[in-house]
Formats: structure tokens, C-alpha cells, sequence
């Protein structure tokens, strides 16, 4: 698929009134396509940059309507598949989607142009600024869709709406460098600060991260800009969520951000987000883990307090067990 990147976005999904992506409600656009493959994603849709197929069985009536306007006869209904869609037929030309009366088959990516986007998001611009809320660009990695996201920038900021930018970090440093003078807060990920386990984790090197944060408040007090960060880090049972690890986040933070972070977030690991991967013919392997103890993020959050003592706000978000 072919877009115009300066005035098109491919995204996944709006979420109107979000609560868990910035202050307030917000409206968050997740765009897609990803610079990491991280083991526990809980977005899979919006990890590679094009148009996928999605098949939720439940809502299959087996009529197989979708098989007869398949040209390419990558639908198939052997007894025993685990899904419908055979992708090294499929040519994602979707007629299948567009034919299924029921919609258990659907396309995820959809391309919007800027004036279509603004045009969404201001409906609920009232609420979003009653509610001290504002819009957050995530995704995926948003940064990839740079140019896109400062033209939207431009015209929100006429409009004074609060906006924040979700990422893990790895997109390039110009990218950032253009993006920071639009936003008011950045949701920046550090999830594992050994680099040979981030790798492992998620498939790419952290220095860039790291270089990009240090980058990035360097070029936020010298061009004095009011942008906030909060860090995000994910709890991954048997992965991230060691003392080990948490303790090398907060050391970091305390010696290279303690000026520009306001609130550092542990967020819990949960297996819900299974579902979306079997709509997209995946096997996740991380499906059957169990969630942490509920003393398991308590002494995270503990450790995460101590090592971090600079910063106000340390907070531990998610499910967990007994």
C-alpha cells in the first residue's frame, strides 16, 4: 500500500475518552507500524506498517462468501485449521473483508487523510478540554509517521489542545527533533536496560533509546520548552520484571532526568490482549503466562521508589494476583 506520508496516516484504531495515555481524557490515535517486535506486545495490530486481515471465528457464519470472491483461493475451511486464511496465498487485495456479511473477517489499517483526523478529533474537542484531557499520538511507533503527525500538530496547537506523544524511542533523532516543539508531554518507554536482553526482548538494540532521551531533554532546556515526560516501563514476568532491571531504569532516571520526569510508571503485564493475536493467525507465546504477585509489584514499585528517589510520582498500573 502506497500514502502520502505528509498529509496521510495509516492507523489502526481512534480510542475517544482514554483515561491511560496522559492527563485527563484524551483521544489517542494508534498509528501503524513499529521499530520493535516486542514478546509481549499487546497492540499486534499495529506492529507492521500495512493493512492486515483480521478473522474472528465467533462472528464466522461459515457461509463462505468470503471464499467466492477470493481470487487468489487463500480461504480455506478444511476441518481442524486454526485459521481461515492461508497467508502465503493471500494477496491482501481484502475483497474477502468486504464481502463477509457478518464481519468476522476485517481489515486493520485504515488511511486518513489530515482533514479527516481533525475533523474526528474535534468532535469531542469540548469534552476533552472540560475534562483537562488533549490528544496522544501512539501506536505502534507514531514517530515513523513523523511528518504526518507535525502537520496534525500544527493545527491542534492553533486550537491549544494539550498533546502528548507515546514512543519507545527508537525512530530517528531528527524525527523527534521536529515533533518536540508541538508537544506537551512525552510518554517514553524504558523497558529493559541490558542490552543484550532487549535485543532478546524485542528484537532491536537500546542504545538508540537512550541516546535519544538524553538528546531529547538536552534539546528541551536548550530551546526552553515547556514538555514534560512520564517513563513507562513494562512488567514482564520472567523478563523485565526483575529488581535488577528496575534498578537500572531508576538509576538512570535519577542521574540523566530527574529534571524533566514527572511520574514513572510500572505497568503490569496481562494476558488479555490473546485474542487479538488469534484474529490475526498468531501464536503468541506468551498467551499462557501467568500475571506477577501481588508482592511480586509491590517490592518492584518499592525498589522503583528507592532507586528513582528523585522523582515525585512513582506509580505501579495493571492487574496482578494475590
Amino acid at each position: 500500500m502506497i500514502f502520502n506520508k505528509s498529509c496521510e496516516a495509516l492507523i489502526t484504531h481512534v480510542a475517544s475518552l482514554s483515561s491511560h495515555d496522559g492527563p485527563g481524557l484524551r483521544t489517542t490515535l494508534f498509528f501503524k507500524g513499529c521499530s520493535l517486535k516486542c514478546r509481549w506486545c499487546h497492540n499486534p495490530e499495529t506492529i507492521r506498517n500495512v493493512p492486515e486481515l483480521e478473522w474472528d471465528r465467533r462472528l464466522c457464519i461459515g457461509c463462505r462468501t468470503c471464499k467466492e470472491h477470493c481470487s487468489s483461493g487463500a480461504i480455506d475451511f478444511s476441518l481442524g485449521r486454526d485459521y481461515l486464511v492461508d497467508k502465503k496465498q493471500c494477496v491482501q487485495c481484502f475483497a474477502c473483508a468486504r464481502q463477509c456479511p457478518s464481519q468476522a473477517l476485517k481489515v486493520t489499517g485504515k488511511t486518513y487523510s489530515l482533514e479527516a483526523l481533525e475533523e474526528l478529533i474535534l468532535k469531542d474537542e469540548k469534552l476533552i478540554r472540560s475534562m483537562s484531557g488533549g490528544v496522544t499520538f501512539s501506536g505502534g511507533e507514531p514517530v515513523l509517521q513523523s511528518e504526518f503527525i507535525v502537520q496534525l500538530s500544527r493545527r491542534l496547537k492553533n486550537r491549544n489542545i494539550h498533546l502528548a506523544l507515546d514512543t519507545c524511542g527508537l525512530a530517528p533523532w531528527e524525527s523527534y527533533k521536529q515533533l518536540l516543539p508541538y508537544m506537551d508531554l512525552i510518554l517514553y518507554d524504558l523497558k529493559e536496560m541490558d542490552a543484550a536482553k532487549h535485543i532478546e526482548f524485542t528484537g532491536a538494540d537500546n542504545r538508540m533509546i537512550h541516546e535519544n532521551i538524553l538528546r531529547m531533554v538536552d534539546y528541551i532546556h536548550s530551546n526552553q520548552l515547556l514538555v514534560r515526560i512520564w517513563i513507562r516501563t513494562p512488567l514482564i514476568p520472567g523478563m523485565t520484571a526483575s529488581l535488577e532491571n528496575i534498578t537500572a531504569i531508576g538509576t538512570f532516571i535519577n542521574a540523566y532526568l530527574s529534571e524533566d520526569v514527572d511520574k514513572w510508571e510500572l505497568c503490569a503485564f496481562n494476558n488479555l490482549c490473546n485474542d487479538k493475536y488469534n484474529r490475526l493467525g498468531v501464536r503468541w507465546s506468551l498467551k499462557d503466562t501467568e500475571l506477577l504477585l501481588r508482592g511480586e509489584m509491590e517490592e518492584l514499585l518499592l525498589e522503583a521508589k528507592r532507586s528513582a528517589s528523585s522523582i515525585k510520582q512513582v506509580t505501579a498500573s495493571g492487574l496482578n494476583k494475590k
